[in-house]
């Protein structure tokens, strides 16, 4: 990851938070860490899919 990094801030439903929440903790890992994640791989998808 680059070592610049930037803040990004939205808005989710309280059942999208806990379904994070739940997620992150049987990954022992941050919601913050979690929703990166979810991100990176969804853009990878879309990035590699032929157009």
């Amino acid at each position: 990851m680059d070592k610049t990094q930037t803040q990004i801030s939205f808005r989710v439903t309280n059942e999208l938070k806990e379904r994070l929440e739940a997620q992150a903790q049987k990954e022992r890992r941050s919601v913050a860490s979690m929703v990166r994640i979810v991100m990176e791989d969804y853009l990878a998808e879309q990035e590699n899919k032929p157009e």
